[in-house]
């Protein structure tokens, strides 16, 4: 008899056990700034050497992702934290190799009326340029990938009310001044990974009831410049005839090969087009395509590996070969992809659904050579109201949380954050492989509940795939998980 109540208990508890996925990654350790009030206030993930840079404001300190380890701790000098108005720290930004930091926004870097900016040496601790060779002001700025060019610009609002810009050209080793540019109308730019291109598009001025405002629905350009000399290196006209472009809808292949843009037919909207150039050497047209029925949004989405792009054409979405420009697939009642996991998996993101019982953030999965749902995930989502400052009669929504995807580099899995929560999923199935962090349970009460809290600022995989990395949402410490069998 005890033999059998035995066989019995073993029974009942093996499915439990079995249904416990096995983990994926595993924690390493929790580093940062342990003693408060001393916090992360810029974080730097340095790809090149799979390192995390942490700096507080007396504090840097350099860890070795892959095995978890502090390499570098040491105070750190930096200008005193003051901030002119409308600006904060996050406009601070570092160089790709951690070495150096664009300050702007300084109330002390000024010359008369002029704001110009800093880069501040964080390894000698000093004041190494100060850029005031600039026509203009100086708002914001960001390094090319490779650190090599440096381009300031003299706003940090890009939005639709820009009439005219100023950008400057700076060598992003050296900070010599190289020649800066003006641009009207911007409604898109993009700055090449080596620093030698910058792209800007350029839409019409229109006036509404008094407010000025820039729209790419015609007389669209884009211009290639070279930052070396500040000359114009390619025009491509946009407009044409009966053709107006979506400008602000430019889209840059991965691997910087390709430039796609659409050009809508102002008459009919059945002759639309997709206009794709080539950007590899020289800056040239490759192929058009015209979709049919028709381009209904006008932004195209790549794979990961820029090989393939979506298309949406009405109720259906269209998968096309980037190279050649020949279609792969359709996808009957699919609509543009949020991003792609890997090549073969789509995925929709509605981050407010309109069904009464599915409020909240939702991610559809699909084939992407068959159009088939794979999966459905309800995410991590919650909005506020709160009292207009101005009009207290009203109020405005705000999104107080909201989940984050990011694929894994091998494809083969994705994790999502949210405040509260990292999860991993399988890309293929949806199946959930792990949840890494979660709110802690509350014993405290007849009823067990989640307590509630922001615990988690950023996550994100290393570019080796073989460690994930998790920032607290109190900015005091970082987390480093190991992916097991790596």
């Amino acid at each position: 008899m005890k033999f059998l109540c035995v066989l019995l208990l073993c029974l009942l508890c093996a499915p439990i056990a079995l249904s416990q996925p096995k983990p994926i990654v595993q924690f390493k350790d929790n580093l940062g700034f342990l003693e408060w009030p001393e916090s992360i206030l810029w974080h730097k993930y340095l790809e090149r050497e799979n390192q995390l840079l942490l700096l507080s404001d007396k504090t840097l300190k350099l860890i070795d992702v892959a095995h978890a380890k502090v390499l570098v701790s040491r105070p750190v000098v930096l200008p005193n934290l003051n901030m002119r108005g409308g600006y904060d720290f996050s406009d601070w930004v570092i160089s790709p190799d951690g070495h150096k930091m664009l300050i702007v926004g300084h109330p002390e870097a000024k010359a008369g009326a002029k704001q110009l900016a800093w880069v501040w040496d964080l390894e000698a601790d000093k004041r190494v340029a100060v850029l005031d060779q600039a026509p203009s002001d100086i708002r914001s700025g960001v390094w090319s990938k490779n650190g090599r060019t440096l381009v300031t610009f003299d706003t940090h609002d890009f939005d639709s009310y820009i009439t005219k810009l100023q950008i400057s050209f700076w060598d992003g080793e050296t900070f010599a001044y190289r020649n800066s540019i003006s641009v009207d109308n911007l409604t898109w730019w993009y700055l090449s990974n080596d620093g030698q291109r910058f792209f800007a598009a350029s839409g019409r001025a229109k006036n509404l009831l008094g407010v000025k405002y820039v729209s790419d629905a015609s007389d669209g350009v884009i211009n290639a410049w070279d930052t070396g000399t500040g000359q114009i290196e390619k025009t491509i006209a946009v407009s044409a005839g009966d053709f107006a472009p979506r400008t602000k809808k430019i889209t840059v292949s991965p691997d910087e090969r390709f430039l796609v843009f659409a050009q809508k037919n102002k008459a009919n909207e059945a002759e639309s087009r997709l206009i794709v150039w080539e950007l590899n050497g020289s800056v040239a047209p490759k192929y058009e395509i015209k979709p049919q029925p028709k381009i209904d949004n006008s932004r195209v989405v790549f794979s990961p590996d820029g090989k393939y792009f979506a298309l949406d054409v009405g109720k259906n979405l269209q998968i096309y070969e980037t190279q050649t420009g020949t279609k792969r697939s359709e996808l009957p009642n699919v609509e543009l992809p949020y991003s792609w996991l890997n090549n073969q998996v789509l995925v929709n993101v509605d981050f407010k659904s309109k069904s009464f019982f599915e409020m909240g953030m939702k991610l559809e999965a699909f084939d992407a050579i068959n159009g088939q749902m794979l999966y459905r995930h309800m995410l991590e989502y919650s909005e506020s109201d709160e009292p207009d400052l101005i009009n207290p009669n009203t109020s405005n929504t705000t999104v107080t949380d909201q989940t984050t995807i990011i694929p894994h580099p091998n494809g083969q899995m994705f994790l999502t954050y949210s405040n509260e929560y990292v999860k991993i999923f399988d890309a293929r199935t949806g199946e959930l492989l792990q949840t890494v962090i979660a709110p802690p349970i509350d014993y405290s009460k007849k009823k067990p509940k989640l307590k509630h809290g922001a615990a988690v600022l950023e996550a994100g995989w290393s570019n080796d795939g073989k460690t994930l990395y998790v920032f607290s949402a109190n900015r005091q410490t970082v987390s480093l998980w190991g992916l097991l069998g790596s």
